[in-house]
């Protein structure tokens, strides 16, 4: 894998490619399969995600 570095201007310019409408129109299931299928992505396991804990960003 090749990392970028990117200037504050280049990034400003990045045209995405991401489909926003198809993924509003995604359920669930379907973006947790996308996830699942998905070799860069690192999906916690249950024991992890019962180790999250909910941050509230008014707490200061």
């Amino acid at each position: 894998m090749t990392e970028r570095t990117y200037t504050l201007d280049e990034l400003k310019n990045i045209i995405s490619k991401t489909d926003y409408e198809r993924l509003k129109n995604m359920t669930d299931e379907e973006i947790e399969q996308a996830a699942k299928d998905d070799p860069d992505s690192n999906l916690p396991s249950d024991e992890e995600l019962e180790k999250f804990k909910r941050v509230n960003p008014n707490d200061k």
